[in-house]
């Protein structure tokens, strides 16, 4: 692409420019797409495409609400298992994988399953959100058009933001959040050449979904604002509130995915046994049912009790926790905000309740809580402030909002050092925290590089005889094995340094009485980066390879220089392969 952008002698940035408004445009229309089939499958299994889902259940007979889940889960199951297996997951995470470890590669196989499934788990009333699918759906029109346009791997990490931006932007008509969340969580990248275009995707996004769906904010917010300054220390405990519940929340989350994976039926059966575990909550709580917009609104207007909405937040966390652990397919940013708004709003109540000249309204309580939740359990403290700024256009509760997004984040970070992304992706042995060049050694296998040459030596062998071998050896390492080939050891020249000069015990010593025995192995299927770092920490620089059996047989050996060599050929061959896309 580099080499037909020079031909015709247009700055790159414009080029770049150029495809970010064509990216916003995409999404744009992707978005609205995907509201127009949550709506139309809402209408189907509801029988209403409203956002007033809790009105819509309290008009059906028991058996419609009872039944709409679990017929739902009929048939995200079995299309997500069969057809789009790619498609599992919160949506967020898969992006931020794509971006730390493919170099922005996504399937638009993937992006079409997701859409489809989430639509549908929304539709049929499953407690989970629609922003990360369609960030997963952006990411995936971007990488699409990235990929078509044979861009380096550097652009379609960016055009990935874009995607991602636009969808958000698209959402929640908000695109300054939508800018800040590709920055902060997908790309962690805030450099001037990957902010403009983030910054077009966002804004064309938001423009067409302004004008085919108007200019309304997702939520309806009156003006709060920070009553005193005396209020502070009530905020500061809001954020301790929602941190303990976002924690409590994250634990059930991915407790309830390891309880369902356990149960022995089909995995493409499950969604409908979690949608029938759903149906009965809604029957006594419709407000779990779908996003839960207009519960947030009734909230933030203050028209819910204060017992509601604390007794709501323990429901909710059951229902979303069963509605993914079971395998409907969703994100958890909605339901986030949602825990944050039962939570401030029953926080706020209690504390107007107490100390009214003191403190703001529960209104105002909600709203901060929205933003300490999303911020603490999304681990985007800039973006949730921001998307609550820009719903709001008034900056004077923003000073509670920051504090009480800190304090939860703070503590959040204090438990599990991780947010619900970057948590899910770490339970698939995917660590984002420790860069993307360690990807590289997470690809290669140790018996792909392993020495299957190395120099061993049995355990019946006497010191005299040991001295003669290392004389005559360039190793400084010696195996240790026994009469069947079985590791027993490992022995090097610092091992034999006490016995080696004293007289009359180099042929009563065995090589068995001074080898060390505690080893630290690894197996061919493990991969360089857990080689290299078992190396680091026990500051040792081979590693016997045994069989994975449990055998003790021993295989080859991976050396520290082995790992250093195999990570420089992988580089190499990343950034030829980077420069001939770019051509």
């Amino acid at each position: 692409m580099r080499a037909s952008i020079h031909r015709l002698g247009v700055n790159e940035h414009i080029i770049l420019s150029a495809i970010a408004i064509a990216i916003g445009i995409l999404v744009g229309y992707g978005a609205i797409l995907f509201r127009t089939l949550i709506e139309l499958f809402q209408f189907f299994f509801l029988g209403s495409g409203s956002e007033n889902v809790v009105d819509i259940v309290k008009g059906l007979e028991w058996w419609h609400v009872l039944l709409a889940p679990v017929a739902g889960g009929a048939i995200v199951g079995p299309m997500v298992h069969f057809l789009f297996p790619g498609s599992r997951g919160h949506g967020v995470p898969e992006v931020m994988s794509s971006v730390a470890l493919h170099g922005g590669k996504m399937k638009m196989r993937d992006g079409i399953g997701k859409m489809l499934a989430c639509s549908l788990s929304i539709g049929s009333g499953g407690s989970v959100g629609r922003e990360g699918p369609v960030v997963h759906v952006g990411a995936t029109i971007s990488s699409w058009l990235g990929s078509k346009l044979q861009m380096s791997t550097k652009h379609m990490r960016t055009m990935v933001g874009c995607g991602a931006a636009a969808g958000i932007a698209a959402s929640f008509n908000a695109p300054i959040a939508g800018v800040m969340f590709a920055l902060e969580v997908i790309l962690a990248d805030y450099g001037l050449a990957t902010f403009s275009p983030i910054v077009l995707s966002s804004v064309i996004a938001t423009v067409i979904a302004r004008l085919h769906l108007g200019d309304f904010p997702a939520f309806i917010v009156p003006h709060y604002t920070l009553v005193s300054a005396w209020e502070i220390p009530a905020y500061i405990g809001l954020g301790l509130v929602c941190g303990i519940t976002g924690i409590l929340f994250m634990h059930t989350l991915f407790k309830s995915e390891d309880l369902w994976a356990k149960i022995p039926v089909p995995r493409w059966m499950k969604p409908a046994m979690g949608g029938f575990l759903l149906g009965a909550m809604a029957l006594v709580f419709p407000q779990v049912m779908g996003v839960g917009y207009d519960t947030m609104n009734n909230a933030l207007l203050e028209q819910m009790a204060g017992w509601i909405m604390a007794l709501l937040v323990i429901i909710k966390i059951i229902a979303t926790s069963i509605t993914l652990g079971s395998g409907f397919s969703g994100g958890v940013f909605t339901p986030s905000l949602f825990l944050g708004a039962m939570v401030g709003g029953a926080f706020g109540t209690y504390a107007h309740a107490l100390f009214p000249a003191l403190s703001a309204s529960p209104g105002a309580y909600t709203l901060v809580g929205m933003g300490a939740m999303a911020a603490a359990v999304l681990g985007a403290p800039i973006s949730a402030i921001l998307i609550l700024f820009e719903l709001t256009n008034d900056y004077r509760i923003m000073l509670a909002l920051m504090v009480a997004s800190m304090v939860a984040t703070l503590l959040i970070n204090q438990v599990y050092r991780d947010s619900v992304y970057t948590k899910a992706l770490r339970r698939h042995n995917i660590d984002l925290w420790s860069g993307r060049e360690s990807g590289l050694l997470r690809h290669i296998k140790v018996g792909s590089i392993m020495r299957r040459s190395y120099e061993q030596i049995p355990d019946s062998l006497s010191i005299r005889k040991l001295k003669a071998k290392i004389h005559q050896s360039q190793e400084e390492n010696f195996l240790v094995t026994n009469d069947d080939g079985s590791l027993k050891g490992i022995v090097s020249f610092q091992d034999i340094r006490g016995v080696a000069f004293e007289e009359g015990v180099e042929d009563l010593v065995l090589v068995r009485d001074i080898a060390t025995r505690e080893l630290i192995t690894v197996t061919p299927d493990d991969n360089l980066y857990d080689a290299f770092r078992l190396m680091g920490s026990g500051n040792i620089e081979q590693l016997p390879v045994v069989a994975a059996n449990g055998s003790g047989e021993v295989l080859g050996v991976v050396t520290n220089n082995d790992v250093i060599k195999a990570y420089n050929r992988a580089l190499l061959d990343r950034e030829v392969e980077e420069e001939a896309r770019s051509r």
